[in-house]
C-alpha cells in the first residue's frame, strides 16, 4: 500500500514520540489518522481523530475500532507498556498488539499492512556488550523480549492467511521533538545545556569516561517516519525487519563541543554525576525561566527525564547496528542519508524553534 489521500491509517500510541511524528506526517500527505492513546496528544494534531482508548483493555479496544476503524487500511503499532519485569512488559504488550489488529480486523476493515515500532534492544543494546555492528538476523539475547513476541506474532498471523502484510523496524536513540515523553535523549540535552548555561556552568559530561569514548549511534525521527512509510508502500519491505539508523557513528566526545557551542557555553570533559543530583533545584530554577523568556512548558519533568540521561550517559560498550539490509532494499537516497551531528543538533533547534528552550 502507498501512503497518501484515501488512506486510513491506525496509530497506537499517537501521543508517543515516533506515533506524533508519524501522524502528523500521514495528515499532512493527505490521509486519515486515527490516533490511539488514553490521553490526547499535547500539543494537539490538527486533523487527527484521536480515540482515548487503554490498549491494554481487549474489550474497550474492540468497541473503539469497531466504532471508528471500519476503513481502517494500515496499522502503525508504537504503544509501548513499560514494566520492569521483561516477562510481564512481554505479555501486556503482545495483548496490546493483539487488541489492535483483532480489533480492526473484526471492524471488517481492509486492513493491508501493520508496521512494527520497535528498537535495538532486540540485540540486548540494554544488557550489556553485545556483537556489533548487529544485523537482522543474529541470534536473540536470552531475555524474555515484547519485540520478539510481536513479531512472532505477525510472522504467525501471516503464515496462517491473514490478508495483511508486516513490516517492523529497528532504530536506535531516537533524536526529535517532543514533550511528556520519558524516552527522549535529547529533551534531556535541551533541558541540561539551558540550565547550565543559566547557571553559568560549562557543559561537562555527566556520563562515564567509557560511554563518553565508546561508538554510539542515534536514528533522526524524521529518517524513521521516513522509513515508516517506505515499509508501507515498498514490496520488498513486506514480511521484513530492518535496522535503521543515521549514516554514520560518532562518539559523545567528538560531538560534545558543538553541543555546547549551541548552547553559548563552554565545553569540559566528563564530571560523572547522577542528573537528579546534578539537576537539584531545577524545576524552580526553570520555572521562572519559562515566565522571563516566554517559553511554552514550564514543567521541567515534560522535557528531561533525568533517568533516562542517566542511563544512556553510562553505557560504556559500542552500541551500534549496522544499516546494510535497509539500503540493499533500496530505503536510502541522497536526501535520506543523515549524520548523527546534524541529526542531534537539528532536533535541539527544533525544541529552540517551538520555544521550549531559549
Amino acid at each position: 500500500m502507498a501512503s497518501g489521500t484515501g488512506d486510513v491509517t491506525v496509530v497506537a500510541g499517537v501521543s508517543g514520540i515516533v506515533g506524533r511524528a508519524v501522524a502528523t506526517r500521514l495528515l499532512a500527505e493527505g490521509g486519515t489518522v486515527i490516533g490511539l492513546s488514553r490521553t490526547p496528544p499535547s500539543p494537539a494534531i490538527p486533523g487527527l481523530r484521536h480515540v482515548a482508548v487503554d490498549l491494554a483493555v481487549r474489550e474497550a479496544c474492540a468497541a473503539a475500532l469497531a466504532a471508528n476503524a471500519a476503513n481502517a487500511t494500515a496499522v502503525v503499532f508504537a504503544g509501548r507498556a513499560p514494566n520492569p519485569d521483561p516477562a510481564v512488559e512481554a505479555d501486556r504488550n503482545l495483548a496490546m498488539l493483539r487488541h489492535v489488529v483483532e480489533g480492526v480486523e473484526a471492524a471488517g476493515a481492509p486492513l493491508a499492512h501493520v508496521h512494527l515500532v520497535h528498537g535495538c534492544k532486540w540485540y540486548g543494546s540494554h544488557l550489556g556488550a553485545y556483537p556489533t555492528p548487529a544485523e537482522e538476523d543474529d541470534a536473540r539475547a536470552d531475555v524474555r523480549n515484547f519485540y520478539y513476541d510481536q513479531q512472532d506474532y505477525a510472522v504467525a498471523r501471516t503464515g496462517a492467511g491473514a490478508k495483511w502484510s508486516w513490516s517492523a523496524l529497528r532504530p536506535h536513540v531516537l533524536t526529535g521533538f517532543s514533550l511528556g515523553y520519558p524516552h527522549n535523549l535529547v529533551g534531556v540535552l535541551a533541558a541540561m545545556g539551558t540550565i547550565r548555561r543559566e547557571r553559568g556552568q560549562k557543559l561537562s559530561f555527566p556520563g562515564t569516561e567509557n560511554c563518553f569514548f565508546s561508538l554510539t549511534q542515534v536514528t533522526d525521527l524524521g529518517l524513521l517516519v521516513d522509513a515508516i512509510l517506505w515499509c508501507m508502500a515498498t514490496p520488498a519491505a513486506r514480511n521484513e525487519a530492518f535496522n535503521v539508523i543515521c549514516a554514520d557513528y560518532f562518539r559523545f566526545c567528538d560531538v560534545w563541543h558543538d553541543i555546547a557551542d549551541f548552547f553559548e557555553i563552554e565545553p569540559a570533559e566528563v564530571k560523572t554525576q547522577p542528573l537528579g543530583e546534578a539537576m537539584l533545584g531545577a524545576d524552580g530554577l526553570w520555572l521562572d525561566l519559562a515566565k522571563r523568556e516566554g517559553l511554552i512548558e514550564p514543567d521541567l519533568r515534560r522535557i528531561a527525564n533525568w533517568g533516562y540521561g542517566d542511563t544512556n550517559f553510562r553505557i560504556w560498550w559500542d552500541d551500534m547496528a549496522s544499516n546494510a539490509k535497509i539500503r540493499r532494499a533500496g530505503f536510502e537516497t541522497p536526501d535520506r542519508v543523515i549524520t548523527s551531528r546534524s541529526a542531534i543538533l537539528g532536533a535541539l533547534q527544533a525544541y529552540r524553534d517551538a520555544r521550549v528552550i531559549p
